[in-house]
């Protein structure tokens, strides 16, 4: 069950009055402020998601939608916590029900956030290399976490004390230490790999996405064990700064590892060279052109006065001469190409 504020219940005197404990009183204050801070925490994680989203529809880079979703699970797990903190406070006269709500349907969806964040992370590590993950991946996500929900479906039938019960909340609980752990090894994996990556900017984005989110998530797996009152500030703050990474991130290393524009794009020639190597149109290659500076559809439909409709029927024109199915691969190919004339050309020199 994930942690929240202690319950705070006035008591009576015998001659009706309520006297409230002044430090309980303070206590329940603080709470409340937690929750007005998680407020303004999933705020800006809305916004994330809206511009990670909108930034994925202009660029088709295989990591931008699992980021978006990235970002839509961590968010997910906080309401959670923000619905317990909530009616832990306010609900008083429901606390049981409550919590037997919580362990069933609250407690369910909590879980799979943490497979949803664990999935998210593992598609954008394999979208940094430009592919998708496959389908045998696909299918046993899907799997984990119809297996997690029918789990928890049993757990609201079995009465209390059962010993197939337990062993399910022990299993049940395995899970989470098991994600918690792939969080934290998909993104020290990331970092490692990311040393082979070749681009001095591309290296340096993957790299510095990953110790964000490393250290970011390393915040709640240190905290677990601290008091709520320390827990929930620190967790809330980690999510805060989780969810205004992206901001920075796509603003300054996203342009300059993968939207820069290539120097041989302005040498006419080598660009000619590659175009006729793939057998482009000359419209063709024009839009190849405005993708490689970072335009989107509908800026290269008013560059070239055409619909944007027009433009996609190019790109896939494009796509499908060049052997790719994103604009990261299209961009790695065209990198690699002038990689390959620009070594020839020095070892004929």
């Amino acid at each position: 069950m994930a942690p929240g504020p202690t319950i705070f219940v006035a008591r009576p005197e015998p001659s009706g009055t309520i006297i409230e404990d002044e430090g309980k009183q303070d206590e329940t204050s603080v709470a409340h402020l937690i929750i007005a801070g998680y407020l303004v925490v999933l705020m800006a994680g809305a916004a994330a998601i809206a511009y990670v989203v909108l930034m994925a529809r202009v660029h088709s880079f295989p990591f931008l939608k699992p980021f978006a979703f990235f970002l839509a699970f961590s968010n997910l797990a906080a309401v959670i916590n923000l619905t317990f903190a909530y009616a832990s406070t306010n609900l008083l006269s429901f606390t049981a029900l409550y919590e037997q709500v919580y362990a069933t349907i609250l407690g369910s969806v909590s879980r799979l956030s943490q497979v949803g964040i664990v999935y998210a992370l593992f598609a954008i590590a394999r979208g940094f290399g430009g592919r998708r993950l496959s389908r045998n991946v696909n299918v046993t996500f899907g799997f984990i976490a119809a297996l997690l929900l029918v789990s928890y479906i049993v757990m609201g039938i079995l009465p209390d004390g059962s010993m197939l019960g337990l062993w399910i909340g022990r299993s049940q609980l395995a899970v989470f230490y098991l994600a918690a752990l792939a969080i934290i090894g998909s993104l020290l994996g990331l970092i490692i790999r990311s040393q082979n990556i070749q681009s001095v900017a591309e290296r340096k984005a993957v790299r510095v996405f990953g110790i964000s989110y490393l250290s970011l998530y390393a915040v709640f797996v240190l905290t677990r064990l601290l008091p709520m009152e320390v827990r929930f500030p620190l967790n809330a703050l980690a999510l805060l700064v989780i969810n205004l990474v992206p901001f920075l991130w796509l603003a300054k290393l996203f342009p300059d590892a993968y939207l820069a524009t290539p120097p041989s794009v302005e040498d006419r020639e080598a660009f000619d060279c590659f175009c006729g190597n793939h057998g482009l149109t000359s419209r063709e290659a024009n839009v190849l052109k405005l993708i490689l500076q970072g335009r989107s559809n509908s800026d290269i439909g008013k560059e070239l006065f055409i619909s944007v409709h027009t433009v996609k029927n190019h790109i896939t024109n494009i796509y499908s001469k060049l052997a790719v199915r994103s604009r990261w691969q299209l961009i790695s190919l065209f990198h690699s190409d002038e990689q390959k004339r620009f070594s020839t050309e020095r070892l004929s020199s």
